[in-house]
């Protein structure tokens, strides 16, 4: 009978681990810090991001990556650039404050359809727009790095309409900086 007290228990302590209370269920102690330290970013941080819709969430390289249409950030079918989803913004802003040992990564890309000068200075504009969004919303500068790759980068097939949709998009990489 005890050893299965302490088999739930251990499940209890590790499924509250997963979900990112064990901090707040217990306090202060060693128990907490030692529950701080085992909670890995990694897992936490795309359940957090979870809660931008339309988007792919990838963990790589040692980090996380999020996927996320331009159509849905930017005014679609403008000659200007303007992003008007400011709740997908407002979500990553949350993550950076919630993450402030990660740099943030923000990489643009466009579809073909317009000459290549003009795909790198609109996806660099686009990269911009989203670093100052986050800025404008508490998050450092220095964190931030972004950059437009215009067409180079496609992950689709540029002759069709769904393709030349899919490489349109932006990036946003959460990366723990190097001490």
């Amino acid at each position: 009978m005890r050893k299965r007290w302490l088999l739930l228990a251990l499940f209890c302590f590790l499924t509250l681990n997963g979900c990112g209370t064990v901090e707040n269920s217990l306090g202060n102690g060693p128990m907490a810090s030692r529950a701080k330290r085992s909670q890995g970013t990694e897992v936490s941080l795309p359940a957090y991001l979870q809660r931008l819709g339309g988007t792919k969430i990838e963990k790589q390289n040692g980090g996380v990556t999020v996927t996320i249409p331009s159509d849905s950030l930017f005014q679609p079918d403008s000659d200007g650039v303007k992003i008007y989803n400011g709740t997908d913004i407002d979500i990553l802003a949350g993550a950076g404050k919630k993450y402030p040992q990660m740099k943030i990564l923000v990489n643009a890309y466009t579809d073909c359809l317009h000459s290549e000068t003009r795909n790198l200075v609109y996806s660099d504009l686009e990269a911009w727009l989203v670093k100052q969004a986050l800025v404008d919303r508490g998050i450092s500068a220095e964190r931030i790095t972004a950059m437009g790759w215009g067409e180079s980068r496609p992950i689709a097939n540029n002759a069709t309409a769904e393709g030349r949709k899919a490489n349109r998009r932006v990036t946003i990489t959460f990366k723990r900086s190097r001490s």
